[in-house]
């Protein structure tokens, strides 16, 4: 069953998934049409699930689910996951880019996570950049509240950093 993000408890399971480019608002459009009647059907083993769905920074979808009612099972976090193989090759959309997220002024930006150091060194990001940690640490809503946007020097990144923040 559906529900407003702003009505799901901090304790939701949430799964984040990361556009590989801004999202346009036609496409946020169609992707929360699309969304919230597959969210209001989503079940588990028969029982109905409790979640939401919100876009994020034109970049991000959160699939929010509160687990006091009902848990996910494998075979409803693949019904989810199958939502969003759809949608990207509908849209264009590679909904599973695993490049690393920053904001840059008013724009999100990615690089890759295999050239973390490659970013410091050409000034592409700085200690104080901050990332959008898309990690295993993030599993309920209070998380993506207060660990999912971090600064660099703070995040996985930090052994690039030393104290003046140049490359250690």
């Amino acid at each position: 069953m559906y529900i407003s993000f702003e009505q799901i408890p901090q304790s939701a399971r949430i799964w984040v998934y990361q556009a590989n480019r801004t999202l346009t608002d036609a496409e946020i459009s169609d992707i929360e049409t699309t969304l919230k009647p597959a969210v209001s059907q989503w079940a588990a083993h028969g029982a109905s699930l409790l979640a939401s769905v919100k876009v994020l920074y034109n970049r991000f979808v959160v699939i929010a689910l509160d687990e006091n009612q009902n848990e996910a099972s494998g075979c409803s976090i693949d019904a989810s996951t199958r939502w969003f193989v759809e949608l990207g090759n509908r849209l264009n959309i590679d909904f599973f880019d695993r490049s690393q997220a920053y904001i840059d002024g008013d724009e999100i930006k990615t690089f890759s996570i295999f050239q973390p150091k490659k970013a410091i060194e050409s000034g592409l990001i700085s200690a104080d950049t901050i990332l959008f940690v898309n990690n295993n640490n993030l599993h309920t809503l209070a998380d993506l509240s207060t660990q999912w946007k971090v600064r660099a020097s703070e995040s996985y990144l930090k052994r690039f950093f030393n104290n003046v923040g140049s490359l250690a």
